[in-house]
């Protein structure tokens, strides 16, 4: 009859199954796309609020102004030891490696140091003898009644070469506030 609509044939009713699975299926793949970029976008954005959130590295130490340093230290380098220009050789190292030096000469008081060598100083000086008794390789400290802080480095008869310098392993120091 005019005006009905036309019975579906069984192949029209199969192209109809397979437009609907495959409505079907395309909208489960947009809801999984979906889903995916959801979830990497919130991984993402979680990352960077994690990194954002973190604090920076520190680039440089802190100094502190009672550290002693080599700077801070004033040696006088003396020959113990009778080998003409181990003196002033050690003078450079110690120098090379930051240390202030004041004197370079023979032994003030003639005195023949037997063994390796002397670090000397006085009561206000000892932090410094530490020092340089850490790179005078084997020399022996010896307080005496000085005043101030300076430090004798008397070099004795059977003298080895100081301690190598140590690799720098830390962050270096923060320049000054301005």
């Amino acid at each position: 009859m005019p005006g009905e609509p036309a019975s579906l044939g069984p192949a029209a009713s199969e192209r109809q199954s397979q437009r609907r699975r495959a409505l079907i299926t395309l909208g489960l793949i947009a809801l999984a796309l979906f889903w995916a970029v959801w979830f990497a976008w919130s991984y993402i954005r979680a990352d960077n609020d994690r990194v954002a959130s973190r604090t920076p590295a520190p680039t440089c130490r802190a100094v502190d102004p009672k550290e002693i340093t080599p700077a801070k230290t004033t040696v006088n380098v003396y020959n113990g030891g009778g080998k003409d220009g181990l003196a002033a050789s050690t003078s450079k190292q110690l120098a090379a490696r930051g240390f202030v030096i004041a004197n370079v000469a023979n032994e003030p008081n003639k005195k023949t140091v037997a063994g390796i060598g002397e670090v000397r100083y006085g009561p206000q000086g000892e932090a410094q003898a530490k020092l340089v008794l850490g790179v005078a390789r084997g020399a022996k400290g010896v307080k005496d009644a000085r005043k101030g802080a300076t430090v004798d480095l008397v070099i004795g008869t059977k003298w080895v070469p100081l301690k190598p310098a140590p690799a720098a392993t830390g962050l270096p120091a923060c320049p000054a506030s301005s």
